[in-house]
C-alpha cells in the first residue's frame, strides 16, 4: 500500500490499478468546516505562563497565517490552525511563580525527634574497621618482610668460604 501511495505521489491524474489518483487535496482542517456567513475567527493570545522548570514564558499572541489558536498544555503552549485543539487557558493556575522558587528564606527544616547526633555511631564504625584493615596490611608487610630476611642465606659465610677456595 506505501509503494502505492509514492507512486501515486508521482503519477497524480492517472488511474493505477483500481485506483484513481487525486493532486491536491482541500486541506479541509480535518472534517472542520468554516461557515461562510460567520466572520473568519479572531487571532488568539496566549497568556504568560511559568512552565514545568519554573521558568517564565512571555505572552504571545498568535497570528502567523493560519496558526490563530492557543493550543498545548498549561506548561506549554504553542499556536495552532484547528479550534477544536484550543486550549482554555482559565484552566490553568500556572500564572503565578511557583513556591518552590521562592529563594528568600529556605523552606523551615522539620527535625526527627528520633534522631540523635551524639548517638550516631555510623562514622566511628567506619573508621574503627579502616583502622583494623590497615593495621592487617601493616603486619602483613612485616612479617613477610622478616620471613625474607630469615631465609636469605647469609653473606658472610659466603665471602669466607669464597676466599678459602683461593
Amino acid at each position: 500500500l506505501l509503494t502505492l501511495v509514492c507512486r501515486a505521489q508521482e503519477k497524480a491524474g492517472q488511474q493505477l490499478g483500481s485506483f484513481v489518483v487525486l493532486s491536491g487535496g482541500n486541506h479541509s482542517s480535518l472534517g472542520e468546516q468554516l461557515d461562510p456567513s460567520e466572520p473568519p475567527p479572531s487571532p488568539d493570545f496566549c497568556r504568560g505562563y511559568f512552565d514545568v522548570m519554573g521558568q517564565w514564558d512571555p505572552p504571545f499572541n498568535c497570528s502567523s497565517g493560519e496558526f490563530i489558536f492557543c493550543c498545548g498544555t498549561c506548561g506549554f503552549r504553542f499556536c495552532c490552525k484547528f479550534k477544536k485543539t484550543r486550549l482554555d487557558q482559565s484552566t490553568c493556575t500556572n500564572y503565578e511563580t511557583p513556591l518552590w522558587m521562592n529563594t528568600g528564606k529556605p523552606p523551615s527544616r522539620i527535625d526527627d525527634p528520633l534522631h540523635d547526633p551524639t548517638r550516631d555511631k555510623t562514622n566511628l564504625i567506619v573508621y574503627i574497621i579502616c583502622g583494623v584493615v590497615a593495621v592487617m596490611v601493616l603486619v602483613g608487610i612485616f612479617t613477610k618482610l622478616g620471613l625474607e630476611k630469615a631465609h636469605r642465606p647469609q653473606r658472610e659465610h659466603m665471602s669466607r668460604k669464597i676466599q678459602q677456595v683461593f
